[in-house]
């Protein structure tokens, strides 16, 4: 059992725990959300400690909202594709100003394409399943397969990470045109994309050095190999 394997298995499934994480961000998970929206026009904050204006914070899948009413986080229901004007229910039945129709029509038309998060982990997982096998010594097929699928999640991961980065910087520059402050703020479910993506690029090339070094080995053990055995 090779240490390249465990190392391989370990970079998969930690990258499958963090993709799983940010897929279920916000509503699920509400400590993970891709940007925060003060909706007092206020600059927003990322420490909760800090935060007494009312904010909204952006999922893969829903929204929650704080205003700071006693009342805590209220959650949307989790869905693939959200409409922000919906959330007027919960801020006591009218949107704030901040929350512009050209805001809620841009994150309505691409909320939808959130769903690549759940479709890169769904290919990750497949390539933790293949890992697994060649940890278990099944034949090179399975490392090959691993690589591959783990390339894959990667290279999606990298185009999900790339339309987080554009679809969230439309939203917080919106939104700070009609504030005229820093009331958008990116969250740590950006980031979280960012490494499971690197932790899915690593893995093949832990892999591919693993399966160099063990052809090595045993050239080398055919060279010194001794003489009449």
């Amino acid at each position: 059992m090779g240490c390249d394997k465990i190392l391989g298995v370990a970079s998969i499934a930690a990258a499958c725990v963090l993709l799983a994480i940010v897929s279920f961000s916000v509503p699920e998970f509400k400590s993970v959300y891709f940007l925060r929206i003060d909706l007092s026009g206020a600059v927003a904050s990322t420490a909760d400690a800090n935060q007494t204006t009312p904010f909204l914070d952006l999922g893969v899948l829903g929204y929650c909202t704080n205003l700071q009413n006693g009342m805590g986080l209220q959650c949307s229901p989790a869905k693939i594709g959200y409409n922000l004007s919906e959330a007027e229910k919960y801020i006591n039945g009218s949107l704030p100003s901040i929350l512009s129709s050209h805001i809620t029509v841009a994150t309505t038309a691409l909320t939808k394409a959130l769903v690549l998060h759940i479709v890169a982990l769904v290919i990750a997982v497949g390539a933790l399943a293949f890992a697994l096998l060649a940890l278990a010594g099944i034949p090179l097929l399975a490392e090959c397969c691993a690589d591959c699928f783990s390339g894959f999640a990667g290279a999606t991961g990298f185009v999900v990470f790339c339309f987080d980065l554009a679809f969230f910087f439309i939203i917080k520059k919106r939104v700070e045109e009609v504030s005229g402050a820093h009331s958008a703020v990116m969250g740590n479910a950006i980031w979280l994309t960012l490494v499971a993506m690197l932790l899915l690029f690593v893995t093949p090339i832990l892999f591919l050095v693993g399966r160099c070094c063990a052809c090595g080995g045993k050239a080398a053990r055919g060279v010194y190999k001794p003489l009449g055995v």
